[in-house]
Order: structure tokens, then C-alpha cells, then sequence
């Protein structure tokens, strides 16, 4: 089965480990509306792309891009990419 994303707690291991490679917040249509998802990648520019998920939903969103850079300077990602 392939994985369809890492919970928090797996991606900040990963984050640790220097295993992120890349990554990117996107724009994602819920149904709260637009919002932000995170995804990342663990090897070259050839793999795939992973989102952050959550307890209750495939892939975790945050209501404003704001929000996510916090999440993502606290995890000790410094760069990431944004797509609209």
C-alpha cells in the first residue's frame, strides 16, 4: 500500500534525522474552504511528494500560510517552497 503521508510527530523525526530533502506548502480546497497543506519530500527530485496528516484527515491543513511557517520554523525547517 503506498503511504499517503507522515503524522506530525513521524515528520518532526524525519525533520531531525536530516532526512527532508525538500519542501512545499500548497494551497488545498477543503471543505472549510481554501487552506494550506504541507508536503515534503525524503530523497531526490525524482520522489515523491508526502503531506503531514492528521489524527483525523489524510493530510493536515492550517487556515492561514502564516500558521504553517510557524509549524514549519518550530519543526526546524528554515526553506520551503510555496505553490498557490
Amino acid at each position: 500500500m503506498k503511504r499517503k503521508g507522515y503524522e506530525e510527530g513521524n515528520f518532526l523525526d524525519l525533520v531531525r534525522a536530516g532526512a527532508v530533502r525538500e519542501s512545499k506548502a500548497a494551497r488545498v480546497t477543503t471543505r472549510k474552504g481554501e487552506q494550506w497543506a504541507f508536503y515534503f519530500r525524503l530523497g531526490g527530485p525524482a520522489s515523491d511528494w508526502h503531506a503531514i496528516r492528521s489524527k483525523r484527515e489524510p493530510v493536515r491543513t492550517w487556515a492561514k500560510l502564516d500558521t504553517l511557517a510557524e509549524f514549519a520554523d518550530k519543526a526546524g525547517v528554515r526553506v520551503f517552497a510555496v505553490e498557490q
